[in-house]
C-alpha cells in the first residue's frame, strides 16, 4: 500500500507508588533494546504502542511552567474536571458531572463525580480537589488571580470564590488547570513531582527519562472523564531530536505513532508502503511576531501595519517548510476551527507600495531600522531570514538576532531595545486566547498599552453564553484587525506519521492542541 496523505479534521497506595519508581529507576525502554523493523515492526509486541517526538516537555506537572510539549503527557497523565469535546470545544463532563455560576457570578461551584481517586490510590474528593487547585494557585501557572479562594462543600462539591463576574473559569477548568494531580503526592514529592506526576488519567507513568524517553502503563483505576480508556497495556515513547534518527526509526518499523516533527521528514515518509501521514487542521498553533507597541516606530499604528502588508505570509510559509505548511492567519483560528472568524482574514494583504506609503506617512520614508530577536529554532530562525528579506524591500532594516528560548524572551521583555520577537502563538478556548493576545495584560502587550480591544476583552471575560460570546469576539477582531497588536504568520498543523496497524490517529488530534494519545490502539 502506498503513502496517503490526509488532513485530520476530528468529524495502590504509598507502597505500590515506592515500587513503582524503584522499578522505574533502571528501566531500558523495549523501543531501543529489542524492537525490529518490518511492517508494525516484526516481533513488536501487540499490546506495546511505540511512539516517537522531537518536542521535549520542560516538566510534567499540570500547574507547572508550560512550552506547550507537555500536553500530550498531560492529556493522557490526567483527567479534566470539564471536558471539552476535541472536536467542536465544547464543554462536558469529565471528572466533575455538573456545574454552575451563583446568581451574582461571584461563586462557581462543581459537583465531582462519586467514587474518583488517584493513580496512588488516594480519594478523589472534594477536599483533594480544592487542596490541589489551591497548590496550583501557589504555584502562580494556571489558577486565574479572579479566583480568591477554592474549598470543598461535602465530598463531592467544590466551591471557588472570585473576587469579580469572570466568565472564563469553566473553559479553564477544562485545560491544565483542571487536571487535577494527587495533592498527596505533590506534597510528597516536592520538586521532584514535575517528573513522577500522579494524576487520573487512562494512564501512569512507570519510567521517565527527561529528554530521552517514557514508558506509560494502563491505570486500571480510570473512571471515564471524557478522554478514552487506554487501549494498549503500555506506551513506549523516545525523543528523538535528530530528523535523520526520527525518520529511520519510522521506517524501519520500529516506532507505530510519530508527531511534532520537522516538515523536512516529509519528504522521507511519503510515498512508503504502510505508512500514513496527516496533520492537525483545527488545533490553533501558529508563527507569530509579537510587538513592542509602548516604544517607538512601533506605537505607531502605521508602521505595525506596513510591516504587515509587507509580508508574503504565504510565499515565507512556503520556503520554510518545503511546501507543507502554506495557510497564512492574521487571526487566532484556522478555516476548519469552530471559532474561525472569516472577517480578519486577509487584514492586511502583501502590498509592498503600500506599506511604503504608510512608513512615508509615519515619517520614515527614507528608511527605517528595528531590532529583533527570534527564537533560534524551527521555524523562527527561519522565518527570522524570509522576514528580513521581505521588510528590506519596502525599507525596513531587521537587525534580528537568532537566539535559545530563555535568552530570546529575556532580550524582548519587559521591553528592551529588541522591539520584535519572532516566535509561535496557540491557544484552545477563546476565553483563554482573547484575554492572552488582544489583552492589556498579554504576554503579547509588552508594556501593557491600552487600545480600543482592552474594554472589549474585559467585556468577554464577564459575558456568559456560548452565542453572546462569539459576538463580542467578532468586535475584538474587528477592532484588532486594523490595530495590529501582533503580526499572525502562519499556521503549523502539526505533522503525524502511523503505521498501518495504528488505530484511532485520526481521532488524535483535537482544537485543544497537540494529540491524544488515549485514542490510539494497535490491530496487530
Amino acid at each position: 500500500m502506498g503513502v496517503t496523505v490526509q488532513r485530520v479534521r476530528n468529524g495502590n497506595g504509598e507502597r505500590r507508588r515506592a515500587a513503582r519508581w524503584a522499578v522505574a529507576g533502571g528501566m531500558v525502554l523495549a523501543s531501543t533494546a529489542t524492537a525490529c523493523g518490518g511492517s508494525g515492526g516484526g516481533g513488536a509486541a501487540r499490546d506495546v504502542l511505540r511512539v516517537a517526538t522531537q518536542q521535549m516537555p520542560v516538566q510534567l506537572d499540570s500547574c507547572g511552567p508550560s512550552n506547550g510539549s507537555e500536553l500530550a503527557y498531560t492529556n493522557v497523565l490526567y483527567a479534566p474536571l470539564i471536558k471539552a469535546d476535541d472536536r467542536t470545544g465544547k464543554l462536558g463532563p469529565g471528572l466533575a458531572e455538573s456545574w454552575e455560576y451563583s446568581a451574582d457570578k461571584l461563586g462557581f461551584s462543581l459537583k465531582l463525580k462519586p467514587y474518583l481517586k488517584f493513580q496512588d490510590d488516594t480519594p478523589m474528593d472534594a477536599a483533594a480537589v480544592a487542596k490541589s487547585l489551591t497548590q496550583c494557585k501557589k504555584m502562580g501557572n494556571q489558577v486565574p488571580e479572579q479566583v480568591t479562594g477554592i474549598t470543598a462543600d461535602g465530598d463531592r462539591t467544590v466551591v471557588f470564590k472570585l473576587s469579580e463576574r469572570y466568565a472564563a473559569l469553566p473553559d479553564l477548568l477544562s485545560g491544565r488547570m483542571g487536571m487535577i494531580a494527587s495533592p498527596t503526592a505533590r506534597e510528597k514529592d516536592g520538586d521532584r513531582f514535575a517528573s513522577r506526576p500522579v494524576g487520573a488519567g487512562p494512564y501512569e507513568l512507570t519510567d521517565y527519562k527527561p529528554g530521552v524517553s517514557a514508558e506509560l502503563t494502563r491505570w486500571d483505576g480510570y473512571t471515564a472523564a471524557g478522554t478514552p480508556a487506554a487501549k494498549v497495556k503500555k506506551i513506549e515513547w523516545r525523543i528523538l531530536k535528530d530528523n535523520s534518527a526520527l525518520a529511520s526509526e519510522v521506517l524501519a518499523g520500529k516506532v507505530d505513532y510519530a508527531w511534532g516533527f520537522n516538515t523536512t521528514l516529509v519528504a522521507q515518509l511519503k510515498d512508503q508502503s504502510g505508512i500514513t501521514l496527516g496533520s492537525n487542521d483545527v488545533a490553533t498553533g501558529w508563527t507569530s511576531i509579537n510587538l513592542n507597541r509602548s516604544r517607538p516606530p512601533l506605537d505607531d499604528v502605521r508602521v505595525r501595519q506596513a510591516i504587515s502588508h509587507a509580508i508574503d505570509r504565504k510565499a515565507m510559509a512556503e520556503a520554510v517548510s518545503g511546501g507543507v505548511w502554506k495557510a497564512p492567519t492574521w487571526g487566532p483560528y484556522p478555516a476548519r476551527s469552530p471559532f474561525f472568524d472569516p472577517g480578519v482574514e486577509n487584514a492586511q494583504p502583501h502590498d509592498p507600495a503600500k506599506a511604503r506609503e504608510l512608513l512615508r506617512q509615519a515619517g520614515h520614508g527614507n528608511g527605517i531600522t528595528i531590532k529583533a530577536v527570534a527564537l533560534n529554532t524551527f521555524p523562527y530562525a527561519d522565518n527570522a531570514v524570509v522576514l528580513k528579506e521581505q521588510l528590506k524591500k519596502v525599507g525596513i532594516d531587521l537587525q534580528v538576532k537568532a537566539q535559545p528560548t530563555a535568552e530570546a524572551t529575556r532580550n524582548f521583555y519587559p521591553g528592551t531595545d529588541n522591539l520584535m520577537l519572532i516566535s509561535a502563538m496557540g491557544g484552545t478556548s477563546p476565553l483563554y486566547v482573547y484575554p492572552r493576545f488582544y489583552g492589556q495584560e498579554s504576554p503579547a502587550n509588552v508594556g501593557e498599552v491600552r487600545t480600543a480591544a482592552t474594554p472589549l476583552v474585559q467585556k468577554l471575560l464577564t459575558t456568559y453564553g456560548e452565542d453572546e460570546q462569539k459576538q463580542v469576539m467578532k468586535q475584538i477582531n474587528a477592532v484588532s484587525a486594523g490595530d495590529v497588536p501582533f503580526i499572525g504568520l502562519y499556521f503549523i498543523p502539526e505533522l503525524l506519521a502511523w503505521r498501518d496497524d495504528v488505530t484511532g490517529a485520526t481521532d488524535s488530534t483535537s482544537v485543544q492542541g497537540n494529540v491524544n494519545l488515549a485514542y490510539l490502539g494497535l490491530g496487530r
